[in-house]
């Protein structure tokens, strides 16, 4: 029995081994935003052994977090692992829902450009908008949601989890026919105990403007990371199916 039990003991040292050994936190200077910038990358398991070209994810924390909000949750790494993609984690300033409006943008547009571009240059990504999925919770959620409209043409993959949406109306409103036209999977999620009025009311507006869309209501749950738990495993198995 002593011995079973260190065998397993081994076993699961030797596998957060493994995932720590994959996972690593890259600084790269900016030019748009004048600033270093910082992001964690999960690389797939074996990917130093091989010469294959994987997805990208790009997640972005909610607020007062950063970088590692993700990989300090231990269902993460065996989630990602799943998916044979690099998942990609920048630390977001943290203000960023109290910064101006210029200054949001001036961000978004850094990591529909800057980042992305870094990213392909310097791992073996495939370099297309179908082999891209950006998402994020709560504040996070607003970041990607706002860039992955915006940027069709890099993100075919969109989810916000507790937050976000897809503008309708305004300056910055998206074309229903190019969204349906682009995205594969536009997926948008809300804890039962969160504002679910106002998630019903995203889900209505965007039915009735023909956007097709995912809308998934966590049971029983508040602004929590057990909502964004089940959110992460409802839409991680709907990336780059085909």
């Amino acid at each position: 029995m002593t011995r079973l039990l260190c065998a397993v003991v081994s076993i699961v040292m030797l596998s957060a081994s493994s995932a720590a050994a994959q996972a690593r936190t890259v600084r790269h200077a900016s030019t748009s935003l004048g600033s270093e910038r910082i992001f964690s990358i999960l690389l797939p398991s074996g990917y130093a052994e091989s010469d294959k070209r994987y997805p990208v994810v790009y997640l972005f924390h909610g607020g007062g977090q950063d970088h590692t909000a993700f990989m300090a949750r231990r269902m993460f790494p065996a989630l990602a692992r799943k998916q044979e993609a690099i998942f990609v984690m920048p630390a977001a300033d943290r203000n960023y829902s109290a910064m101006s409006a210029d200054s949001q943008a001036r961000y978004n547009a850094y990591v529909a450009s800057e980042l992305v571009d870094y990213v392909d240059a310097t791992y073996r990504t495939i370099a297309s908008p179908q082999a891209r999925a950006i998402a994020g919770l709560s504040m996070g959620a607003g970041q990607a949601t706002r860039i992955g409209a915006a940027n069709l043409d890099k993100f075919a993959y969109i989810g916000g989890f507790s937050g976000g949406g897809i503008r309708l109306e305004g300056e910055s409103a998206v074309d229903p026919n190019e969204l349906n036209a682009k995205a594969k999977v536009l997926y948008l999620s809300m804890g039962t105990k969160e504002n679910i009025g106002g998630f019903r009311r995203v889900h209505d507006a965007l039915d009735a403007a023909g956007i097709k869309h995912v809308a998934y209501e966590a049971p029983g749950t508040a602004h929590e990371f057990q909502t964004w738990r089940r959110s992460l495993y409802q839409f991680a198995p709907l990336l780059f199916r085909d």
